[in-house]
């Protein structure tokens, strides 16, 4: 939808608002016309692209729109649709990336879901990828997955954070992603 107003070159044109303090909206034109750049600047700022920018700047004034009620003081509305942008926008990002990274999924399955039939094959491979591991990644995958401890007794036993311990434990899985095919090789 083309909801945005654009200057020469295809740029967004800069929101021109420097209304007292006093200013009344009395109607919801003259919201749109006012704050729709600004609104789309700040969506753009977040997102990276015109695209999501757009949609996010209509869907912020779509939310305001079921809410707003005039009369209304232009600074009272402004900070509203901030607040609604900046609503609209956590939303973006949660609806987004909902998918966890790979060591949370990880994390909720139990230690046996993840081994698959025993094979020496298997564990030999296993046992090579491990090998090429950088030492803090190989004991994160061996304490996790071989011994089956949990994040919290992962971390109490490096002496490092949770958090941490799920960052080292996605890194490591990645990194014996990659050299899974060195050792196939």
């Amino acid at each position: 939808m083309g909801l945005i107003a654009f200057g020469a070159g295809g740029v967004p044109e800069p929101e021109i608002a420097n209304e007292p303090q006093t200013s009344i909206y009395t109607d919801w034109e003259s919201v749109y016309r006012d704050n729709i750049v600004g609104i789309y600047q700040l969506a753009f700022r977040r997102v990276g692209n015109a695209a999501d920018a757009e949609d996010l700047a209509e869907d912020v004034l779509i939310r305001t729109l079921k809410t707003l009620r005039f009369p209304a003081p232009v600074h009272n509305v402004r900070a509203y649709l901030v607040k609604t942008a900046k609503t609209v926008l956590a939303d973006h990002w949660r609806n987004h990336y909902a998918a966890q990274n790979v060591a949370l999924e990880l994390e909720q399955l139990p230690p046996d879901g993840l081994a698959g039939p025993s094979s020496s094959v298997a564990s030999d491979r296993a046992e090579r990828v491990l090998a090429l591991l950088p030492d803090q990644f190989r004991r994160v995958l061996e304490l996790r997955f071989l011994k089956g401890y949990s994040v919290r007794e992962v971390a109490h036993e490096l002496g490092v954070t949770e958090s941490n311990v799920r960052v080292l434990q996605f890194r490591a899985l990645r990194k014996a992603a990659e050299l899974e095919g060195e050792v196939l090789g």
